[in-house]
């Protein structure tokens, strides 16, 4: 469904409706398809009004029956219940139709505030690819085997928001975070083109800033782990860059986590080899990160018990 549907189906939306979306986002923490009679208990009204917003949800696609007295969210629903949110909090009063990015994981839509600030809003959309893949590169995840699409969206959406927050206090150039909720991420609306769309005047300078933005990184104990060529924004007149999409980040005392780092740096040397002639050795860039990278490497499970826990208390 488009966002211009999403947001139609929003405004056809009552108080009522948005009550019942609410009702069944809680009562997923223990049904995957929730009961309607525990929504009929949990807010204490008739059967009969609960199903007639049922039934007008059902038809605008918010919801999914398994039988006539099951149900479950959608991914529209859940971006119906994330819009709500960031409207009362003031953060978007606009949403552009046309999205600015579309990926395997997100789509990534520009924004207005009342005040006209321009945002950009990713949503996290993990149930595209498959499961098995996209949890190899989860590690925060941990054992847990029956995650919702929905819950493994919404830790996705907060683990990037903690690592733009880390990021942006350390003066990396990544877009300012600006506000989160469920499976959406609010941040500064960054005037860039992907480096792979731009042809540099000076690439000497963008490589030492991608170097550079690894060593600030690697300082709070960060490595992106996606670092490419369509994860670089580049302003066309500055040529400053700003490192985008950040999911897939990790720590960088995590066991395998210099393998990472690694094949992020040969991503971008072969990149600037071949488009610009740049020949610059992985070993030359290695050698002047050495003293930042940690000299001893943790199991996941231990680096991240406790960041798991606080991640999950935040979504549950």
């Amino acid at each position: 469904m488009s966002i211009s549907n999403v947001v139609a189906s929003y405004n056809e939306l009552s108080k009522l409706d948005l009550r019942v979306l609410r009702v069944i986002e809680v009562l997923h923490r223990n049904y995957e398809y929730v009961p309607v009679r525990r929504i009929v208990k949990y807010m204490n009204l008739s059967e009969e009004v609960i199903n007639k917003s049922i039934s007008k949800m059902n038809k605008l696609k918010l919801l999914v029956r398994r039988g006539p007295d099951n149900v479950r969210l959608t991914f529209p629903a859940y971006d119906i219940l994330s819009i709500h949110t960031m409207v009362k909090r003031g953060v978007i009063d606009a949403i552009a139709p046309t999205p600015l990015g579309v990926g395997k994981e997100s789509d990534v839509y520009a924004a207005e505030s009342s005040s006209g600030d321009k945002y950009a809003l990713k949503f996290h959309r993990i149930g595209r690819v498959s499961f098995r893949n996209t949890r190899k590169y989860r590690v925060w995840i941990g054992e847990r085997r029956h995650i919702t699409w929905l819950y493994e969206a919404k830790i996705s959406a907060h683990m990037e928001y903690m690592a733009l927050t880390e990021a942006y206090r350390a003066k990396v150039p990544v877009p300012k975070p600006r506000a989160i909720t469920r499976h959406l991420v609010a941040m500064e609306y960054i005037n860039g083109i992907e480096l792979f769309k731009i042809r540099l005047s000076n690439p000497e300078s963008v490589l030492e800033q991608i170097i550079s933005a690894i060593e600030d990184l690697l300082r709070i104990n960060i490595i992106h782990g996606d670092l490419n060529e369509y994860n670089i924004l580049v302003n066309p007149s500055s040529e400053k860059i700003t490192i985008i999409d950040w999911p897939q980040w990790m720590y960088a005392n995590v066991k395998g986590s210099k393998t990472i780092l690694m094949r992020d740096l040969n991503i971008i040397l072969r990149y600037f080899k071949s488009n610009y002639g740049l020949n610059i050795s992985i070993d030359a860039v290695m050698g002047r990160l050495a003293p930042l990278i940690p000299s001893s490497e943790l199991p996941p499970e231990k680096v991240y018990s406790r960041l798991i826990k606080r991640i999950t208390s935040l979504v549950s």
